[in-house]
């Protein structure tokens, strides 16, 4: 048995680590994991994998849960230069997580993990000690430590980064067998809500923005955003009445009405909507995902042509490569794309960005067969460039697959090498679980987010901004130079807890 990060996938093949314990560095009020993993010279048939509670010197506990990793099979993904050793081998790769059962089968020179998930909310700052125990049939054959080391600081509830991403009610519904309209729409809300507890709000809300049931959702400091239908006239009216009787709600309400501009017409398109909401709901906020640049005719870009009414720029994460939207000419005559996005920030626009069934390798995603750091280090990569706000356009995307639990390669009319790619949860009822599964990739969502939280605590707090983009640059340098070892963000995370850790004890006279 032997320890390793949240981040790490873990193949059948993969070989046996150094780690025969482990502490985990958390904040109060988060989420935070580590693995297990198990490897026999010989089938250990029934075995017992046991986590006792992890208790501090007072004996108070620390909330935990534990899950199997349950595997999807993969293709070498080839069109996108994945390396086969590390990130595009064809195998099965550990994804969903469901509760773990009293028995495992451990098999013979096969790795097997389990992913524990301590919860600090609620506990006290310092250490709590938990044992991981593997017996078969009452014999003790394996044992190992986990630290847990809970700082004295707590993350904020309402975040920083925004977000945004699809949740669709009819493939929810879909695969829970769902029919009555009350029944998916109580199944909706859980996942929405599942969803917030991995730092993430789905575009549409549970209610209609005008029921005033969904007040209490738009209160909710966990919401960072929610989508504004983009509907005839009366009706965007009567939402700004409404909205506009709270500054909060505002500035959580967005509309999305076009998506991934490619030329001229659709550009002008958003110049249409900018100038129709200005008419009808005074200080909308306008996000539009795009990747594409075209040249407008007047000796412009859609960039600058667009400007006078997109206040929520949400490019796809490559194009910070300028190379990847610029033509020749643009690349001449345009600054680079990352310094004019800064630019539209610093002019009071949000800057989000995305990702979706690319890019590829050299850049970041959450695609299934990616080792976890690729999946977490998008959230470090967002505070070099500004980015404030993470778009992603659908977490249960199984229109083109019967089984997300078996098959992940749900974009198969554009690829048969991407894994994962809208799809982030699983039907909890494939497993007995009333609701949402998570998985790795969400996981590694989670903490990136929280990860980017730490890096603002640690500006407000007054921590010299040289020294946080030299803690930064462990993870990451550009879209395309970042770290592929997991240990390079635990240990930038660890310096920033400890920093961090050490202001808020000053700052509070402790």
């Amino acid at each position: 048995m032997w320890f390793e990060s949240p981040m790490k996938k873990i193949l059948e093949d993969t070989q046996p680590g150094n780690r025969t314990s482990y502490t985990v560095y958390m904040a109060r009020e988060e989420y935070e994991g580590c693995q297990a993993v198990f490897r026999y010279r010989y089938t250990v048939g029934a075995a017992h994998v046991e986590i006792s509670e992890p208790l501090n010197g007072k004996g108070e506990a620390l909330k935990y849960e534990v899950f199997a990793e349950h595997c999807v099979p993969t293709v070498y993904s080839g069109p996108f230069f994945l390396d086969p050793e590390l990130n595009g081998k064809a195998a099965n790769y550990p994804d969903a997580l469901k509760p773990l059962d009293d028995e495992i089968p451990l098999y013979s020179n096969v790795s097997t993990p389990v992913y524990i998930l301590f919860d600090s909310h609620g506990a006290a700052a310092g250490d709590y000690k938990s044992t991981v125990t593997v017996t078969e049939n009452g014999r003790v054959i394996d044992k190992g430590e986990i630290t847990v080391h809970v700082w004295h600081f707590s993350l904020p509830v309402k975040k920083t980064m925004q977000t945004a991403v699809g949740l669709s009610k009819a493939d929810i519904a879909k695969m829970h067998g769902l029919t009555e309209g009350s029944e998916k729409n109580a199944e909706y809300r859980k996942y929405y809500e599942f969803l917030l507890e991995h730092n993430l709000s789905a575009y549409s809300l549970p209610y209609d923005i005008l029921d005033e049931r969904a007040d209490k959702y738009m209160d909710d400091p966990r919401v960072t955003s929610f989508r504004v239908p983009y509907a005839e006239d009366d009706k965007i009216r009567a939402y700004y009445e409404k909205l506009s009787t709270k500054k909060e709600w505002l500035d959580k309400a967005y509309f999305y009405p076009i998506d991934e501009p490619a030329d001229y017409a659709d550009y002008m398109k958003i110049i249409d909507a900018g100038r129709r909401l200005g008419g009808l709901f005074p200080g909308y906020r306008l996000c539009v995902p795009f990747f594409i640049d075209p040249e407008m005719g007047d000796g412009s870009d859609a960039i600058t042509h667009v400007s006078e009414v997109l206040n929520v720029w949400c490019p796809k994460l490559h194009v910070f490569d300028s190379a990847n939207i610029y033509n020749d000419v643009q690349m001449k005559r345009e600054k680079p794309f990352a310094e004019r996005m800064l630019d539209e920030k610093r002019g009071g626009d949000d800057l989000w960005w995305y990702v979706c069934w690319e890019p590829g390798d050299p850049y970041t995603n959450l695609y299934v067969n990616m080792q976890g750091v690729k999946n977490r280090a998008i959230f470090w990569q967002a505070d070099l460039y500004g980015v404030n706000g993470f778009l992603y356009w659908r977490v249960n995307f199984w229109e083109q697959i019967k089984d997300p639990w078996q098959d992940q390669n749900t974009v198969k009319w554009l690829t048969p090498y991407v894994y994962g790619d809208g799809s982030l949860v699983y039907n909890g009822n494939a497993v007995g679980v009333d609701g949402a599964c998570s998985s790795l990739r969400l996981e590694a969502v989670r903490d990136g987010i929280d990860d980017y939280e730490m890096i603002q605590m640690a500006r407000e707090l007054g921590i010299p901004e040289s020294v946080i983009s030299k803690t930064v640059g462990i993870v990451a340098r550009s879209v395309s130079d970042f770290t592929e070892d997991d240990g390079d963000i635990e240990n930038a995370r660890y310096i920033l807890g400890t920093m961090i850790d050490r202001e808020f004890l000053k700052k509070n006279g402790k």
